[in-house]
């Protein structure tokens, strides 16, 4: 069964794509700070503990933001959050255009990395609360789209400048500023959401003992288990692929970023047509099949120590192709059915941010490990796609859930 966007109300697609804007912007903020960092290191006269400090910082911020802001969209209302976190966004995003000295810079970085996490928690349950019954997928699955594509986007844009030093670099961070600045007026533009915009006093109590109810909990402790180890093999290869593939596979640097960037087309395809199937009986088994491609993306890598270019080419590619159905993506489909509506923002940014800080954590050490035991570190990866896929067959097959996992459930 296909399903179209065409059927759901015009309004909840209004909502469903401005709240998709987080996406955008979450990852166009970090691949635009990850592109800048080299210029930034000398024309601020950057140390190496500054760039680790804003490379990491910006991770460990969004994390942070991802609690505050789930909080905060349960507790005073999403409609709030839904277009007060891209004010401060704005604030943060013209302090790395204006910077003038590497403290206005870390300030600029981590306000935009707390406001983009924030928003991600927020932007998910107002799509879910806007939903009509049996849409939910398809309109969480925009989302998808609008990730891959802010990749494309930015690196694209990033390609396009870096031959002009600093003012080029510069030019990134008028983006996000555009780019945020047409997200609120968006925002603004569709209403504040007809969501609970409930007191602070009332929510506060129920929502944090709800969470521990059995209920919730499982649905939490499942849907975060699955992310946490998905995003750790995830971050990895999207944060140290290209350094891997250049000092372990021995590719030009060329060849490398060729690589990593030609698989995103078809990661962009796959997300349409997850937002296709999202709502149907397809997504979760299509799910179990790009699970057992993913691990075998990982094991292919693994076998040569990641030194054979030709399981890296397949490791890069097959992951590229199977990540949609059996990452992120269904992470956040799950996440909206499973959760209560009044403690759904507050569970996804729990579980986002212990993810997203995890996974920092981990890369910090990926360098030292890619040296000394570069295959090792591929087998863990695969470990931990194999880790996530077992949880994510749980979520699928336990019975108390699949009413609600059901098509139209």
């Amino acid at each position: 069964m296909v399903l179209s966007l065409r059927t759901v109300p015009i309004q909840a697609r209004r909502v469903a794509f401005a709240a998709s804007l987080a996406f955008y912007l979450d990852a166009a903020t970090v691949i635009c700070v990850a592109i800048s960092l080299p210029v930034w290191r000398d024309e601020y006269a950057l140390t190496a503990w500054d760039v680790g400090l804003l490379g990491s910082g910006l991770s460990f911020a969004i994390a942070a933001g991802a609690v505050a802001g789930g909080r905060l969209g349960d507790a005073i209302g999403r409609g709030k959050v839904f277009t007060g976190d891209l004010v401060i966004f704005v604030l943060g995003a013209s302090l790395i255009a204006l910077a003038a000295s590497p403290g206005m810079l870390l300030t600029g970085v981590m306000i935009s990395g707390l406001a983009a996490g924030a928003d991600i928690p927020t932007a998910l349950a107002v799509i879910g609360d806007v939903a009509p019954q049996g849409t939910q997928g398809r309109l969480v699955a925009l989302t998808q789209v609008m990730w891959i594509a802010a990749i494309l986007l930015t690196y694209a844009l990033g390609f396009l400048v870096s031959r002009f030093g600093f003012p080029g670099i510069r030019t990134l961070s008028w983006y996000l500023l555009v780019v945020a600045l047409a997200t609120l007026a968006m925002r603004l533009s569709v209403g504040r959401p007809a969501v609970h915009e409930r007191t602070a006093t009332s929510i506060t109590r129920a929502s944090w003992s709800r969470l521990g109810r059995p209920a919730v909990l499982w649905p939490v402790l499942a849907t975060g288990a699955f992310y946490l180890f998905w995003s750790i093999a995830s971050a990895t290869l999207g944060g140290f692929g290209t350094y891997f593939l250049v000092t372990v596979t021995e590719l030009t640097l060329t060849e490398a970023t060729g690589l990593v960037l030609i698989t995103f087309p078809p990661a962009l395809v796959m997300s349409l047509i997850f937002v296709r199937l999202a709502d149907s009986p397809w997504r979760d088994r299509l799910f179990v099949v790009a699970m057992i491609v993913q691990v075998a993306a990982f094991i292919v890598g693994a076998v040569s120590g990641g030194a054979a270019a030709g399981g890296m080419i397949c490791l890069v590619a097959l992951y590229g192709l199977s990540n949609v159905f059996a990452g992120e993506a269904i992470y956040k489909v799950w996440s909206q059915l499973l959760l209560p509506a009044d403690v759904r923002a507050t569970g996804v940014g729990l579980t986002y941010a212990v993810a997203r800080a995890v996974a920092a954590s981990v890369m910090l050490l990926v360098p030292t490990i890619i040296e000394t035991r570069a295959g090792a570190l591929l087998w863990l990866l695969a470990g931990c796609v194999a880790v996530s896929g077992l949880v994510g067959l749980v979520i699928t097959r336990r019975r108390e859930w699949s009413g609600l996992l059901r098509p139209g459930g």
